[in-house]
């Protein structure tokens, strides 16, 4: 059984290189049942080959996964009310922008490795995976940089500290924003002024 094609599965690297994104990513898509994967003995995935073809053939026929014509914005609130505020302010500036919404950390990895996007907006305090631990794992994976998030939050300086700290080149909003200086800065970072 020399080469993946006499096997019925792949390692997390082999599917990695084949899918085109990290480790990581697809451990994430094997977790979250976007790919079908089993554990060996030893601890090891071993994702089904015939799941990774699937997902190939997806994002093949869907075409590119990135639209030239919009840029692609994440937002990772678990606050439903607070999302649909930013994405109405968004869409209310009627620029070439698509929003999509994660409620948490995990989720927010997962869309991120399903497609980049432009430009991530999170918040810190949620449940499950936080803003912060969700950066540090992007930071680790090199998935995104932090020239490309913003982070808000309503937690004191202390508590933020306490969790580890925003890093520097992250760009850090207060909770309630300003809505004219939030526009701004994501023009700036979306390059769209």
């Amino acid at each position: 059984m020399n080469g993946t094609q006499n096997k019925d599965y792949y390692t997390t690297i082999e599917a990695a290189k084949l899918l085109g994104v990290s480790v990581r990513t697809v451990q994430l898509w094997v977790e979250s049942g976007e790919l079908e994967a089993w554990k060996t003995a030893g601890g090891h995935r071993r994702i089904v080959k015939s799941s990774v073809e699937s997902y190939l053939e997806r994002k093949t026929s869907v075409g590119s996964p990135i639209n030239n014509d919009k840029k692609r914005i994440l937002i990772v609130e678990d606050n439903p009310t607070v999302a649909k505020f930013y994405q109405a302010a968004i869409s209310s500036w009627k620029l070439p922008i698509d929003v999509v919404v994660a409620d948490d950390g995990f989720t927010g990895l997962v869309e991120i490795g399903r497609q980049p996007p432009h430009l991530l907006i999170s918040d810190i305090y949620m449940p499950g995976m936080d803003g912060l631990q969700m950066i540090r794992s992007l930071y680790k994976s090199e998935q995104l940089t932090g020239d490309r998030i913003i982070v808000i939050s309503g937690l004191s300086n202390d508590s933020i500290a306490e969790r580890g700290g925003i890093p520097a080149d992250v760009t850090f909003f207060s909770k309630p924003v300003n809505i004219e200086g939030f526009k701004e800065i994501i023009l700036n970072k979306l390059r769209l002024n």
